[in-house]
């Protein structure tokens, strides 16, 4: 009952907007118009305004009694949201704001318009954008063999969003991946939105992804297959096609373990945890096995004696789960999408999460986005190239290009 509540009061609020606006705008332009046309055809048109409120309840009902799991209902869901972003929420913003008195029509207008531009530029050409982001690190543990070593990182596929229109996106995403010539490419977590069926489609494009340390990739959240809510069994053979199937694109995936890079004399860690997260998101992260024996060359630190590498899905983990046992160099996290919404460098994210997206450098016992350390302890959070939906803006979709400077 109590997951019920949210979407019925919802609807609710949807019902009333639309009878207040009905009332007291569309019935008295309809008695007041000296239209012929639209004298004629108002029934038309009254049943044209209660369409969206009645799609949503079908919408609804469909969801309640009879459904069929969320990776089928992926189509029905896009189209639910989509109808209540477009329509249901601008109709009630308008009315709440049209209370105010003398102005508030106005406001209320502007301020659904507002939302209507968002939506439509966010799910086309907001979605379509892809920023290629290029960072140096430069620090003292780069080993002189690694010096303009290029890695490119990329996170939150959930490529089940990648249909219809935008089906082209995610070979052009891997395009320009591969662009960049990089030497080593990692993947840090939520491949999928629900189910491994997802990827089949894609098997092509991800197969295509060359470098010459090739794509090492770690788990996200969402590729545990945890909200179809499955019986335990079927869940653990669902995670293990999800596994299997990235191996198959030719990708290394860690799993609470590492791997050693040579050049030469030279060599780098890259070391890769399964998702650990705050509540809700699953913990199943082992740190210490991951680092492994690495552990026992650690200096009084905590920093491994060369260049370390450490891949984690959910930024969270960075300073709560991870720097209390070892300190890597570079983290590479991905998780929280910058909530595919930015309004002049700020995001909602920034309300849920200390480190949300870009960089981060940690100083000591104090985070922040500079420093002049010779050897900085640096997190980058991409905000990922996909989303559960397809809708963006001003958070464009990324990969992250980060060039090793010897300093």
């Amino acid at each position: 009952m109590v997951k019920l509540f949210v979407p019925i009061l919802v609807i609710g609020l949807c019902f009333c907007s639309d009878l207040y606006i009905f009332l007291r705008y569309i019935k008295p332009a309809a008695l007041s118009s000296h239209s012929s046309f639209f004298t004629r055809h108002s029934s038309f048109f009254k049943w044209l305004w209660w369409l969206p409120l009645v799609v949503v309840l079908a919408l609804f009902a469909k969801f309640l009694f009879f459904n069929a799991g969320l990776e089928k209902e992926y189509t029905a869901t896009n189209i639910f949201l989509l109808v209540m972003v477009l329509v249901c929420v601008p109709k009630i913003l308008f009315s709440l704001f049209s209370l105010i008195p003398k102005v508030g029509t106005y406001v209320g207008l502007a301020v659904a318009l507002l939302i209507v531009y968002i939506v439509v530029y966010g799910i086309t050409i907001g979605f379509n954008q892809l920023k290629v982001k290029h960072i140096t690190y430069e620090s003292t543990s780069v080993p002189k063999a690694f010096d303009g070593y290029k890695i490119v990182q990329f996170s939150d596929g959930h490529v089940g969003s990648f249909r219809g229109p935008y089906a082209h996106l995610l070979k052009e995403t891997m395009d320009s991946i591969n662009a960049q010539k990089p030497d080593l490419i990692c993947f840090v977590g939520d491949i999928q939105n629900f189910t491994p069926n997802e990827l089949e489609a894609h098997r092509k494009a991800f197969s295509s992804l060359k470098a010459p340390d090739g794509v090492m990739t770690i788990m996200g959240n969402h590729d545990y297959s945890t909200y179809l809510k499955l019986p335990a069994k079927e869940e653990a053979a669902m995670v293990q096609r999800t596994r299997n199937t990235q191996r198959s694109f030719g990708w290394d995936l860690l799993e609470d373990e590492h791997r050693i890079i040579h050049r030469g004399n030279d060599s780098i860690y890259i070391i890769g945890e399964e998702n650990w997260g705050l509540p809700p998101f699953p913990q199943f992260g082992d740190i210490k096995k991951a680092v492994g024996d690495i552990a026992k060359t650690l200096d009084k630190n905590k920093q491994t004696p060369t260049l370390s590498i450490m891949l984690s899905h959910d930024p969270n983990a960075w300073r709560r789960h991870i720097m209390p046992v070892i300190k890597p160099d570079i983290t590479l996290a991905g998780h929280t999408h910058g909530t595919q919404f930015g309004l002049f460098g700020w995001s909602p994210s920034s309300m849920v999460y200390d480190e949300w997206g870009g960089e981060y450098y940690y100083n000591g016992n104090s985070v922040s986005r500079m420093t002049t350390e010779e050897r900085p302890t640096l997190l980058s959070v991409s905000t990922g190239f996909g989303g559960n939906f397809p809708f963006r803006f001003g958070m464009p979709r990324e990969i992250v290009v980060i060039t090793l400077k010897k300093k």
